[in-house]
């Protein structure tokens, strides 16, 4: 190279910011503040192009979408910051990498090539194996992570143990790459193959392990060491964030070199000029309320800058801003904010609505007369069994007793009609475990005592239905395929006499794309309903069954389709045969003609509704609408079109087995009401809609969604801001938000409230165990 420039990797000359000492030459410091200029302004550019594909992502997903120059000016505000930081981190790497030097294809070969025989030798070994090493380290971290997540260590600890093991991993890899990179030396030495061929060959070999992992692993990350990489062909794997950092540090990179012909002090200003952007995005550029919620839902790399953009601009750290369309409408006054509970009659506008809120008293649930409960009383069997089968994922209307024209659930549909038939139940969240465990417990999500994990865990303080009905003289039964429902540690193991795991794959956690229980689950079932030790009492059981969450694996005799939707269909009527074994064998043996067996879901499944795929995060109706119907032996079928809510699923179960109800005293009490009325019908007893609240607490993976309905309408909140109100009646698939229609949203909103504060909520804060 010509002048002062050393081609070393790694090497900063140090004469870096003292005049070239070739005549003729730029000074060095006018030469980096030209490479800085550069890459800001590449990185910029990068924004540019970043924001415009984030503005089209946006209008896409939301409707009505909003104005696109708008849009795009709020894209560019918040994520100008990024673009600098990016443009600034790619600098300094040009810097350590290439000195003072600009980036070229020419520089980067001399670079390779410098130094003697035996150091090019050594170089060209560490370049052949480096790529391999990063895919062994890419391994060997993702197993760790897979292990922290299923374990109990609160986020905290399993966080730093991750951070921990990956030090780890990587020093044993650059020591073993730097063992390998020697001992290949003289052979690389002498068949002739120099730095430049090594680097190419090494990322040809790496690239080429990545891509038989991406094209030929499992999908759900089971099988061997390369499998893991087939998440990548996820569905619902959102990519769009990294393509887009990394897109702009390429770009940054690439052009700094063609940027920095600019003057340096001029590109250094140009390069920051986006931060203008910044000063409206945090003033009226956000002001639009659908504007900044469209960009909170569907902006892959703004969605996620806008959070601590606001956290930057809380002074009041009361976790709002009044920047950024946060809404604080006083951000001196930690009281005041989006959310907070706006005490009505105070004359004080807590929750930044624009008014105090209005006095709301919500009327107590309506008990059922004497008379009633008598006949109730002596209609009901007094020996009945109940067998509660859930299954995972299954929308509404994915079932043919629920109208759907694909012959899914034949089963199903026959026993329907012969059952109660709920035909608006809602499940309490959009992933099971944050709506399992509250439907167990009888509680809201928010009521229970849980931990910050994604799985939550289930406290000594909640007491599971299965508990309740175990200290009652029930005999308690479960089998189980999935980890979660048996594993020691996580609280679901408590409270039975048999608890049978033994048809669940041992890889844990994994979503194993080829790997099917319902047929084992149905076996075991059986076999577990049979055994003569479990005879002659009072029986509840509960199995759920999980090969309906995605992955959809294909299954002879239930093909119907190639399509996502349609393997999920196919799955569905595998599940759907090996339930109906279940319920003939019910039905054909002794505990036939005393069972009631229940069908219900933990939540629902999208396929493209609102941008979704699969489960979680929200909370729109193809998420958390389930199936539910109950048979009990001696009542005739009928349909409910009430709304109603799984958390009615514990009161339901103790008055059907007579067992005591909670205390309603401490923690002791559940907060559904059963719905044996719903199924015995009394003389002049009508099935009126109740309120029903969806409650998906806030934990790693997920912010808080919180779904209050009523009367056709549901306003959905987080952290107790209203994000949208639907009329499900008029508009089901939730395309026209309302929120803007004052005295909606005021009605709605202040029902809520008065809702929100009859809860015996527990506070449980990031990192809580």
């Amino acid at each position: 190279m010509a002048g002062s420039f050393e081609p070393r990797i790694g090497a900063v000359p140090s004469s870096l910011g003292s005049p070239d000492p070739v005549p003729g030459r730029t000074p060095r410091r006018r030469r980096l503040i030209r490479l800085f200029g550069g890459a800001l302004l590449g990185a910029e550019g990068g924004l540019l192009a970043g924001a415009i594909l984030e503005m089209l992502w946006v209008r896409a997903a939301t409707n009505p979408a909003p104005p696109p120059l708008g849009l795009l000016l709020a894209l560019l505000g918040i994520g100008a910051p990024i673009g600098i930081l990016v443009g600034i981190a790619v600098a300094v790497g040009i810097v350590v990498v290439h000195g003072a030097e600009l980036p070229s294809l020419g520089h980067w070969r001399a670079t390779l090539r410098a130094g003697s025989a035996q150091e090019r030798a050594t170089r060209a070994g560490a370049l052949l194996v480096g790529p391999s090493a990063v895919v062994l380290f890419m391994i060997a971290t993702g197993r760790l992570a897979l292990g922290a997540l299923v374990g109990s260590e609160p986020a905290l600890v399993a966080g730093a143990s991750v951070a921990f093991g990956a030090a780890l991993v990587a020093i044993a890899l650059s020591t073993m790459t730097s063992a390998a990179a020697r001992a290949l030396a003289s052979v690389l030495a002498r068949h002739r193959v120099g730095p430049v061929l090594a680097l190419a060959i090494g990322l040809g070999f790496g690239i080429a392990l990545l891509g038989y992992g991406v094209l030929k692993g499992d999908v759900g990350g089971a099988g061997g060491p390369l499998a893991m990489f087939g998440v990548l062909r996820r569905e619902e794997l959102d990519l769009r964030l990294p393509a887009l950092i990394l897109g702009m540090m390429t770009v940054a990179y690439l052009a700094s070199a063609w940027c920095s012909r600019v003057s340096g002090w001029m590109s250094l200003p140009l390069g920051v000029l986006p931060l203008v952007s910044t000063i409206q995005a945090s003033g009226p550029g956000l002001n639009e309320r659908t504007l900044a919620l469209s960009v909170e839902r569907s902006a892959p790399l703004s969605r996620r800058v806008l959070p601590v953009l606001r956290w930057l601009t809380d002074h009041d750290a009361d976790g709002v801003s009044s920047r950024f369309g946060g809404g604080d409408c006083d951000d001196s006054d930690p009281a005041v904010r989006p959310g907070a509970d706006d005490l009505p009659g105070n004359g004080v506008d807590e929750d930044c609505t624009g008014s105090d809120a209005a006095e709301v008293v919500m009327a107590p649930p309506a008990k059922a007369p004497p008379t009633v409960a008598e006949w109730i009383d002596a209609k009901l069997p007094r020996d009945l069994n109940v067998v509660l089968l859930s299954i995972d994922a299954l929308r509404w209307d994915a079932v043919g007793f629920m109208g759907y024209p694909k012959s899914t659930t034949p089963n199903l549909d026959r026993l329907a009609a012969e059952s109660v038939v709920f035909e608006r139940a809602y499940a309490l969240a959009s992933y099971t475990g944050k709506s399992i465990p509250p439907m167990m417990i009888g509680k809201y999500g928010s009521e229970t005592h849980r931990d910050w994990a994604h799985f939550n865990r289930i406290d000594r303080r909640d007491t599971l239905v299965w508990e309740r009905l175990q200290r009652a003289g029930v005999r308690t039964l479960s089998v189980q395929g999935y980890w979660y429902f048996f594993r020691k540690g996580i609280g679901f193991e408590r409270g039975w006499d048999v608890l049978d795991g033994s048809v669940a794959p041992s890889i844990g956690y994994v979503e194993e794309d080829k790997t099917s229980t319902s047929d084992k689950i149905a076996d075991r079932t059986i076999a577990v309903l049979d055994d003569p030790a479990n005879q002659g009492r009072r029986l509840f059981f509960w199995t759920h069954y999980v090969d309906t969450h995605a992955d959809y694996v294909p299954h002879p005799g239930f093909d119907l389709g190639s399509s996502q939707r349609a393997r999920y269909d196919g799955e569905i009527a595998f599940t759907d045969h090996h339930v109906g074994r279940v319920l003939d064998h019910i039905r054909k043996g002794p505990l036939g003609s005393r069972t009631a067996i229940i069908i219900t879901s933990d939540h629902g499944e999208a396929f493209g509704e609102h941008g979704m795929i699969r489960h979680g995060f929200e909370i729109w109706e193809p998420l958390v609408r389930v199936p539910l119907l109950v048979y009990l032996p001696g009542v005739g079928p009928r349909r409910i079109a009430a709304a109603r809510s799984l958390i009615d699923l514990v009161p339901t179960l103790l008055e059907l087995f007579r067992a005591p109800a909670p205390s309603g005293e401490g923690d002791d009490f559940v907060s559904g009401q059963s719905l044996v009325a719903d199924l015995l019908a009394p003389p002049g007893y009508r099935s009126e809609s109740r309120i029903v609240f969806i409650d998906m607490a806030a934990g790693p993976n997920n912010a808080e969604r919180q779904g209050f309905l009523e009367d056709g309408r549901k306003l959905v909140t987080s952290n107790g801001r209203p994000l949208g109100l639907f009329d499900l009646d008029a508009d089901p698939e939730e395309a026209h938000d309302r929120l803007d229609d004052a005295a909606e949203r005021e009605l709605m909103t202040g029902r809520f409230q008065a809702f929100r504060r009859q809860l015996r909520s527990v506070v449980v804060r990031q990192g809580s165990r």
